[in-house]
């Protein structure tokens, strides 16, 4: 039996992609999982990791032997370096292609027979982000750096010349970032010493308002104004700056509390008919203008008429539930975050909507209470996080008995589990569809509705 061994070079042919996007070939009893190959390609790979016990080993793409999909240059010279844009020399069409091959395999495995409508794609496949993280980092002479990871290195960056994802300002942004930095401290993940953390910068892209956060340690920031400062005079497009105190050891962006440096602690956003206020932690779809799109579909989907009652489930800050309420009676949306319920309570109140509230609550312990109140609605919109629908959330939403169900999905994967379980309590899927808000990368977002069996 043939058994790969970690290091082994490996020529292998790519059948189809996993539920990840890796491209999967077969080596005897072995599954062999290759980051950047798809389907139709011959490679040569370097074994990276074998799990025995699953018959399953992962490896690097060292060479491309033939191919049915040509490959063209990357427009940013870190390919191949960054853990992010794994399909930016494959043309976008055929990226598309691929993604709806995805979801087809994730939906038909889970055994779910839906046909898809024609996927969505993004009108820009460049500078398309509204938000970007990017870490700070020490190059071995002691320089500060500022960039991404290397693909799979949480422990590396790499200094960024330029990324294409979010907006040339946004470039320029990091580079004075970079050069104000170079006398301060970085923070060190294994000796947990040192302040500077992350930069975020999260854009307006239809209002040109831009936030900067620096995340830092608890150590004195005394060049903190200057900074801020600094940046408000150089781009006349950042109207937030702030710092964000990251006191734990974990590596995350959002710190324990902000500190306004300069301007205001928010930036505004619009989508469709209504403006919203973002915060450093507000969850927004990264992508502003195919959100636009996904979110008319949406409401498409669940049609909802004049007195309907609508539960929007995992509402974030509120933005299904905004763009629902303009065609039904009332939207009641659920959410975790009593900050992100916060958001959208504000939110709704900036657009004058009267007719949303919001309840800050785990979702599966929030749906059951409704359910013993005897609440009933016409629809309900879910759009959970990665992992999927917690099951408990699951069976609750079933018990109302809603007409029809609409489920937005950043996860094909977990969609097919959730529809599956959905279809055994009386649902039908009837409409599934891509929406393509990461260019470039295997990531789908796909929205799919259900109707309540006869």
């Amino acid at each position: 039996m043939l058994k790969p061994r970690r290091g082994d070079r490996i020529e292998i042919d790519i059948e189809r992609l996993d539920r990840r996007g890796n491209g999967l070939g077969r080596l005897g009893a072995y599954t062999l999982l290759v980051r950047g190959a798809v389907p139709g390609d011959r490679v040569r790979a370097r074994v990276r990791k074998v799990r025995n016990r699953l018959r399953r080993a992962e490896a690097s793409l060292e060479e491309l032997l033939s191919t049915d999909i040509q490959r063209s240059p990357a427009r940013c010279s870190h390919f191949g370096l960054c853990g992010g844009c794994l399909w930016q020399n494959i043309p976008y069409k055929i990226q598309v292609r691929l993604k709806q091959d995805l979801v087809r395999t994730c939906l038909t495995e889970a055994g779910i027979d839906a046909e898809l409508d024609a996927p969505m794609p993004s009108a820009e496949p460049f500078f398309y982000r509204n938000k970007m993280e990017f870490s700070f980092g020490s190059s071995p002479e002691g320089r500060t750096e500022v960039g991404l990871h290397v693909w799979g290195r949480f422990d590396r960056i790499f200094d960024l010349d330029a990324c294409y994802l979010q907006s040339e300002t946004s470039n320029r942004i990091v580079e004075s970032v970079r050069n104000f930095a170079g006398s301060l401290s970085v923070y060190h993940l294994k000796r947990h010493e040192g302040l500077l953390r992350f930069l975020t910068i999260r854009e307006g892209k239809l209002t040109g308002e831009t936030m900067v956060v620096i995340t830092t340690s608890g150590d004195a920031f005394p060049e903190a104004e200057s900074l801020g400062r600094m940046l408000e005079e150089t781009f006349p497009e950042v109207k937030s700056v702030i710092r964000s105190v990251n006191l734990r050891r974990s590596q995350v962006a959002i710190g324990d509390h902000d500190e306004v440096l300069s301007g205001m602690g928010t930036v505004r956003e619009t989508l469709g008919d209504f403006t919203f206020e973002i915060s450093p932690g507000s969850f927004f779809q990264t992508n502003t203008r195919q959100a636009q799109h996904l979110y008319r579909r949406v409401v498409e989907l669940a049609d909802p008429g004049p007195d309907d009652r609508i539960l929007d489930v995992y509402c974030g800050t509120g933005a299904i539930s905004l763009h629902l309420s303009q065609k039904a009676g009332c939207v009641l949306g659920i959410e975790a975050g009593e900050g992100a319920v916060q958001d959208a309570i504000r939110n709704s109140a900036i657009n004058g909507v009267s007719n949303c509230r919001f309840i800050a609550g785990a979702a599966e312990d929030v749906l059951w209470q409704i359910r013993e109140q005897g609440e009933r609605f016409e629809t309900v919109v879910t759009d959970p996080p990665r992992p999927g629908m917690h099951l408990k959330a699951i069976t609750a939403i079933c018990d109302l008995r809603p007409e029809r169900i609409v489920y937005v999905s950043c996860n094909p994967e977990a969609l097919g589990a959730d529809l599956v379980r959905l279809e055994s309590s009386g649902y039908k899927t009837d409409y599934v569809q891509l929406v393509d808000m990461f260019p470039h990368t295997p990531h789908c977002e796909v929205v799919a509705r259900l109707r309540k069996s006869a």
